[in-house]
């Protein structure tokens, strides 16, 4: 029979199919939300130095942004636009009369604030990358983010995962679910030997529809991040602190059930994007 293993990888399983890790990028691969709401914060700031009362502002900008978020998706010029939305709000409520270069000049610093997130060096949390270098043997390791789709490249590189990923996929909308089934059709991947890993129960637990879950909550969720609970599944949570965590009581046990199994795979010839025949 002919071995379908590259030399320092195989990711066969028992059923005949191949096993992948889909990996949630911001809050779970590298640090976003401090950055987020470091920017609500400098909004705050600058609305009270402009005589408005901080708290508003801030209660202000996290309503704008979840409803934008929801609307418009993730790209990149959602939470400028939604603070620059949360700006005239406040002016418009309080009844404002500024010039109209003065407060277009506001509007652009508002807005950069708002660009501030996405210009900051991705920041790996801690043995993320050794984790997943480790787990690369084993399994196909696919990137799954949603975002700006240059932005979510720039982090990639930039924190040097791209060799570890297969692929990446980047959306803007709440579809992780379904780019994942469509992922494991297209490379012949068993969902019972996979899993995501991710840390929001909304965006990321959706998962559950479609293969296993490792809720890895290193930061809270966005405003998007609604749900107080996991879904309801017939596939498997594991719950894990951090990424170490996420390796002895996720990833290693996937591997020990597949080596366990009663007809452990044989290696098999590859075909294609990973498609074991």
């Amino acid at each position: 029979m002919v071995k379908c293993q590259t030399p320092s990888r195989n990711f066969c399983t028992p059923d005949g199919k191949n096993a992948a890790l889909f990996v949630d990028l911001d809050g779970t691969a590298v640090v976003c939300q401090p950055y987020f709401d470091e920017a609500a914060e400098n909004f705050a700031h600058f609305m009270s130095l402009r005589g408005f009362d901080a708290a508003e502002a801030r209660k202000a900008c996290s309503e704008f942004n979840g409803s934008f978020m929801r609307e418009h998706g993730f790209e990149r010029d959602v939470f400028p636009r939604a603070l620059v939305a949360a700006y005239n709000h406040l002016v418009e409520k309080d009844n404002r009369r500024l010039r109209a270069d003065k407060r277009k000049l506001d509007e652009r610093i508002v807005h950069n604030i708002g660009l501030g997130p996405f210009f900051r060096l991705p920041q790996l949390f801690s043995n993320c990358a050794a984790v997943l270098g480790r787990a690369h043997k084993g399994f196909l390791v696919f990137a799954v983010s949603m975002g700006n789709h240059e932005a979510q490249k720039y982090k990639i590189r930039q924190a040097g995962l791209d060799t570890i990923f297969d692929e990446a996929m980047i959306t803007s909308k709440a579809d992780k679910p379904e780019i994942v089934k469509q992922v494991m059709e297209d490379w012949n991947i068993s969902p019972e030997y996979s899993a995501f890993i991710g840390n929001s129960r909304t965006a990321d637990g959706a998962c559950l529809a479609v293969t296993n879950f490792i809720y890895l909550p290193l930061e809270h969720g966005t405003e998007f991040d609604l749900s107080k609970e996991l879904p309801q599944s017939d596939f498997e949570v594991f719950e894990v602190k951090d990424w170490r965590e996420a390796e002895e009581k996720g990833i290693k046990r996937l591997l020990r059930r597949r080596k366990a199994a009663p007809e452990a795979a044989e290696p098999r010839a590859l075909s294609g994007k990973g498609c074991c025949k």
